[in-house]
């Protein structure tokens, strides 16, 4: 089970570069629950309007901690009830929080190392490496594009392949072209 310093995370998804960039609560809970991951969603305050609700994604469980506790105050309590902390992961980058998880015999992991996983097995997902952006893979050039791109940039287009000796006729040949 993951129990995740969610505002945490998601703010360290801000500062990271490549897909995750702009990260919100709604996509991380909707890659969690399609990667059939065991998750607590830990929030400071209540939840806000544009937040999902408890309801829109059963397999996780969103805790808010309200106003008489924080996000820290609530992970420190859910790991210390916890029955199985060995198999028990705090995602924090919050130095209290993981090394309170750890003297209580969890595991911790920084948000970096938990975004960079998401970041790996979405790409695997898409059949890519993880660093290349989605705008990279959405679709192919268009005809003659390759070409004009090609132009643009001072490099001549690729020359179509020499006819074969046997398709060539001798008297078609420009000799200025051929010496070029």
């Amino acid at each position: 089970m993951i129990i995740i310093d969610t505002y945490n995370c998601l703010h360290s998804a801000a500062a990271m570069p490549g897909s995750l960039t702009g990260l919100s609560l709604s996509e991380l809970c909707r890659f969690l629950e399609n990667a059939r991951m065991p998750a607590v969603l830990v929030m400071d305050g209540r939840p806000k309007p544009e937040e999902p609700g408890e309801n829109d994604f059963p397999t996780l469980r969103l805790v808010y901690s309200g106003r008489a506790a924080t996000a820290d105050d609530v992970i420190a309590r859910l790991v210390h009830e916890s029955t199985g902390r060995r198999h028990l992961t705090v995602v924090s980058n919050d130095h209290a929080v993981a090394g309170a998880a750890r003297r209580a015999g969890a595991r911790s992991l920084s948000c970096e190392a938990f975004l960079s996983r998401i970041m790996r097995a979405r790409a695997a997902r898409r059949g890519r490496r993880a660093n290349e952006p989605s705008e990279k893979f959405g679709g192919l050039a268009a005809s003659g594009q390759a070409g004009a791109w090609l132009k643009e940039f001072g490099f001549a287009p690729p020359s179509p392949p020499p006819p074969s000796s046997a398709e060539m006729d001798p008297d078609s040949i420009d000799m200025d072209d051929f010496l070029r």
